[in-house]
């Protein structure tokens, strides 16, 4: 169980250091084609293409994020179906034991009770 934490301790990480990066090339990228000595026509063009670039990453990785949920959504429904499938067999099997006990506790009481009778019968 404390692999699956770290797992998902370590793809969160993940993502955090992701989106750290992708966000401090994206203002680098900014900032090298406003300082450079270009014309405003040709900096508007670049940034646009610059922008383009980055949205386009930007829905590759939001795309990664969902096929990821996706996964782990299912893993958590295949985890969860394993863990309804054990609850019922411990379940039945608790239940087999109450019947075989209380089958048990009947034929004791019933050869108790004819003990008893006899007992009773001998001593009358």
């Amino acid at each position: 169980m404390s692999s699956d934490n770290n797992y998902s301790s370590n793809r969160s990480n993940a993502g955090g250091v992701a989106a750290a990066l992708f966000i401090g090339l994206a203002i680098g990228g900014i900032l090298g084609i406003l300082f450079a000595p270009k014309s405003g026509k040709e900096t508007r063009k670049e940034l646009i293409e610059k922008s383009e670039k980055i949205i386009e990453k930007g829905k590759e990785g939001f795309e990664d994020v969902v096929e990821k949920t996706k996964d782990l959504t299912q893993v958590g429904r295949q985890k969860l179906e394993e863990l309804k499938i054990a609850g019922e067999e411990i379940w039945e099997k608790g239940k087999k034991k109450v019947e075989d006990t209380a089958k048990k506790i009947k034929t004791v009481v019933s050869v108790s009770k004819t003990k008893a009778k006899e007992t009773e019968d001998y001593l009358s």
